[in-house]
This record gives structure tokens, C-alpha cells and sequence, in this order.
């Protein structure tokens, strides 16, 4: 072997050396086991401090504001509502399913403040039925709006298709009562949606109507009898 293909040789060589080193290196860092680790841990277990952990709570109402960027918020354990909250920090898409009282697990270095700069966010809501016996029909709810104004009452239709939009919007989704969602009711709502809460599917709905014509929805469910 010449001196010329040697020197290739150790080139090639040394080359190869780096990328496994960076492979193992992005490996270690990015496949890391998280701690798993309660709100109350999170906030008082200093050995955390620095490490990865994955926690789950309860977003807390009014602790996020739709649109910001960094989107922080807050979670809470349920269980132990005296044992604080913890403070996220997300820096991408929000998940559909996000909203007041939605449960989140995040993961990410938790920092000496107990703070979290989360790398993965993951929400659920979970799936609710209800009977729509006893409902009014969007068109009902509509027309007698002077009538109802103020008073609860529990709304039956159909999600209109492309109405979904994101937590924190002025009016979450529309409903109407026929596929064609003609006459469609505007709805607002600070929770989170189930996974299944997609255009065409039938819904019950509970809250009031208002002087602007949006229900103010305090419940929202899929029609048991339409799954």
C-alpha cells in the first residue's frame, strides 16, 4: 500500500471514528430514560434538578394564554391540589386535545426553579358520552335565544366540519343540525376536546346562550347514541 492510499486510509478511518462517537453521544442524550416523577417530586426533590423527568397533572384554568409564544402553562396533581404546580414551558404545536382541566405528561429538564422546558407534550381528554334525550335542537336553541338567555340547557347536533379550533379561541367549534351546517351555533369552550371529537360528530352540549348569539359551554360530550 502506497503512502498516499494509507494517509486516504486513516482519513476514512478517523471519519468513521467521529460518527460513531456522535452517534453514541446523540443517542445517550436524546434516548435517555426520563425520570417519572409526581408534581409534588418535581417541586421539592432536588436531585431532579438538571435531569429529565416526565410528570402528569391536570392543566390548571386560566394559567395559559391561547397563541403565546413560548406557550407556558400550568399543571397541577388532582389528587394533591395542595402540593403546587408546576410551571411548562412548550415551544410547538399545542395538541387539540389541550385545555382547562385536560390531563398533560411532559417531558424534559426540570429546572432549579421547577420549571420544565418541555420536549414532548402529550394531552388527554377523556372520551365522554352523554344521552341527548331531553335536548334542544341547534335550530331551537337559536330561535328562542331571547327566551333562553342565561338559562343552562343541553344542546344536541352535528360538529361542523373545519369549526374545530384551537384551545383558548373565542368560539371553540360550531354546531348545526344537519350535515350541511346551515344556521350553525357558535360555541366557546376552555376545555379540552376528546380525541374522537372530530367534523360530523354528533354532540351534546350544556351551558347557556348569550346576548351575542355564543353558547358559553360548561360540558361538552359525544351522543352515546350516535357511537
Amino acid at each position: 500500500m502506497n503512502k498516499r492510499a494509507k494517509q486516504r486510509l486513516i482519513g476514512v478511518t478517523i471519519l468513521i471514528f467521529v460518527a460513531v462517537g456522535a452517534l453514541i453521544m446523540f443517542a445517550g442524550f436524546s434516548g435517555g430514560t426520563a425520570t417519572k416523577a409526581s408534581v409534588a417530586e418535581a417541586l421539592t426533590n432536588e436531585s431532579l434538578v438538571g435531569k429529565q423527568v416526565e410528570v402528569s397533572g391536570e392543566v390548571v384554568a386560566g394559567s395559559w394564554v391561547s397563541g403565546s409564544s413560548p406557550f407556558v402553562f400550568e399543571i397541577e396533581d388532582s389528587a394533591e391540589p395542595d402540593a403546587g404546580r408546576v410551571r411548562i414551558v412548550w415551544n410547538d404545536v399545542v395538541p387539540g386535545s389541550f385545555g382547562d382541566g385536560t390531563t398533560a405528561t411532559v417531558t424534559g429538564v426540570l429546572a432549579d426553579d421547577g420549571s420544565i422546558d418541555a420536549k414532548y407534550l402529550v394531552t388527554k381528554c377523556p372520551s365522554k358520552y352523554e344521552s341527548a334525550t331531553g335536548a334542544l335542537t341547534v335550530n331551537d336553541t337559536i330561535n328562542r335565544q331571547d327566551e333562553l338567555l342565561g338559562v343552562t340547557v343541553k344542546v344536541t347536533g352535528f360538529v361542523v366540519e373545519g369549526s374545530i379550533a384551537p384551545a383558548g379561541s373565542a368560539v371553540r367549534f360550531q354546531l348545526a343540525d344537519d350535515a350541511a351546517a346551515n344556521n350553525p351555533l357558535s360555541v366557546a369552550w376552555g376545555g379540552g376536546l376528546p380525541d374522537d371529537f372530530v367534523g360530523g360528530a354528533k354532540a351534546v352540549i350544556t351551558g347557556s346562550i348569550e346576548a351575542d348569539g355564543i353558547f358559553q359551554c360548561t360540558e361538552v360530550a359525544l351522543d352515546q347514541a350516535a357511537q
